[in-house]
């Protein structure tokens, strides 16, 4: 298992790119990636994503979608329900 929290926070778009395209390939070679984030293309990039305030759970999403544009756009109308 991996934690990994902001793992892209301080990364320039390709290179966030790049450590993601990394965890995704560890992940399907069938290690568990757990991590935190404030960006909501990485999440995007996950197929489970809660949604944390104060320390509670807010709410689950699981992403299905195989393009990554619907990806980000179902995440985000999510995320705005929620009230982020």
């Amino acid at each position: 298992m991996i934690f990994a929290d902001e793992p892209t926070g301080a990364l320039n778009r390709q290179s966030s790119n790049e450590v993601m395209e990394e965890l995704c390939k560890i992940n399907a070679e069938g290690t568990t990636v757990m991590l935190v984030t404030h960006d909501a293309k990485v999440a995007a990039r996950c197929s489970r994503v809660l949604y944390i305030v104060d320390g509670n759970i807010q709410g689950e999403y699981n992403n299905t979608e195989s393009d990554e544009r619907k990806r980000e756009r179902a995440l985000n109308n999510w995320l705005l329900e929620l009230g982020w």
